[in-house]
């Protein structure tokens, strides 16, 4: 099998973009299509599986110039038309991960590579990095990351602005800050650019506790964009961040298993918790080296208390392992008890949602982008490890097999072993 890096240097990131251009423009010129010739390419026989349009069947999916035209039963290819068979897979949205750390750059050299370890080659369509580069970096974000990876690439600025000096916390020192920076960079990037990043913990905020997060929400609300706040150990305490923050805020991390988080110490969420979800904060995983727990995860599951975005957290810290990849944290859900249905919702619309993208990226309805992730589900035993290094055995894996990016089709899966 050809390893995903090698083919990384055959499907270039420029030819990818030269291609989807011609083809999005000449879709943009053209109705939708609906039979034979009018389909380059047919997903045919798949379980597909869209929780925007209530869709759970075995249908094709027709795609033309990029786009998904037709969704429907028996769809006939043409002359031109490329044929990819489905049969005994799941066919979703593009897999969306809004956690994951890409930008290499200062103390965030643990990034891994957005195509081949977070990206398209794990059947992941979109990944978001949420604060890796600061303001004062975002030009070489978007030139060396954005710009270069054929997985499209989304983020959240870091609420510091510069890069803090070595040994202090990352947004513990004012110098750090400039809000006209934050503010501006977001305003002008507003198409890769989804908010704020904020670290609300101790470690990252020492003795500005509450501030950093205070400047996060500062900027989302001048900018219209979101708060994605890393929640830790207090100061500040999980109450006071939770109440400053409002509707399309997210809290990453929401399962960590640590004294003082969402959860009591007898499992029952804290009443913030209960207030910011009514004022319509939305709960992001977020799983990463340190930031998942299954008692967290079950006591949640226990009071009702929802996920609406799976996220890894993925960097070099955790792709060896307790994460290994965006299906094997799927695995985890079903684990929990999840159906494949809700696992795909948390999956596709959930995180799209969170990012106002909820049709444009997180369905499969006519005339949106064709990212989609073809995968199966697999009856194995496969250990299962938190982050606190328990480890249950799973009977079900979460594996990719065709990740399909504006219509390319990209099949040199990177599957973990299942340990």
């Amino acid at each position: 099998m050809t390893t995903p890096r090698n083919h990384l240097s055959q499907f270039s990131r420029r030819s990818f973009l030269q291609d989807a251009a011609a083809v999005l423009a000449l879709a943009a010129a053209q109705p939708l299509a609906a039979q034979g010739d009018d389909f380059d390419l047919i997903v045919s026989g798949g379980t597909v599986i869209d929780p925007y349009n209530a869709l759970n069947k075995v249908v094709d999916v027709g795609i033309k110039a990029g786009k998904i035209t037709q969704v429907a039963g028996g769809l006939k290819p043409g002359a031109g038309t490329r044929v990819l068979d489905a049969q005994g897979l799941y066919v979703s949205p593009g897999w969306i991960d809004l956690h994951t750390h890409v930008f290499a750059a200062g103390d965030s050299a643990e990034a891994v590579h957005p195509d081949r370890d977070a990206g398209v080659y794990t059947g992941v369509t979109t990944i978001a990095d949420p604060g890796g580069f600061r303001s004062d970096e975002f030009d070489a974000f978007r030139r060396d990351v954005i710009d270069k990876s054929v997985t499209r690439v989304l983020g959240f600025t870091n609420v510091a602005a510069h890069r803090q000096k070595p040994g202090e916390p990352m947004q513990g020192e004012w110098s750090v800050f400039d809000q006209e920076l934050t503010i501006n960079t977001i305003a002008k990037n507003k198409d890769v650019l989804m908010g704020v990043k904020v670290l609300s913990s101790n470690r990252h905020a020492g003795n500005l506790a509450l501030t950093p997060t205070k400047l996060a929400v500062q900027a989302a609300r001048e900018t219209g964009t979101h708060v994605m706040a890393h929640i830790g150990m207090a100061p500040p305490l999980i109450q006071e961040v939770l109440n400053q923050l409002g509707p399309g805020d997210i809290v990453t991390h929401c399962f960590k298993g640590f004294p003082m988080g969402i959860f009591h110490s007898d499992g029952r969420p804290v009443p913030e918790a209960w207030k910011a979800l009514e004022h319509g904060v939305r709960f992001d995983l977020g799983h990463g080296a340190g930031s998942f727990a299954w008692i967290a995860a079950r006591n949640a599951l226990k009071h009702n208390f929802p996920l609406h975005s799976l996220s890894t957290d993925i960097h070099r810290g955790s792709i060896k392992g307790p994460v290994w990849s965006y299906g094997r944290t799927m695995a985890k859900l079903l684990h929990l008890g999840f159906t494949v249905p809700e696992m795909v919702k948390v999956s596709t619309l959930g995180p799209a949602e969170l990012i106002d993208r909820g049709r444009e990226l997180g369905s499969l309805s006519a005339g949106t982008v064709a990212d989609l992730t073809l995968f199966r589900v697999v009856d194995q035993k496969t250990t299962l490890t938190d982050s606190l290094r328990n480890s249950e055995t799973g009977d079900r894996d979460v594996q990719p097999v065709h990740c399909i990016r504006a219509g390319k089709v990209i099949s040199e899966m990177k599957i973990p072993a299942a340990t």
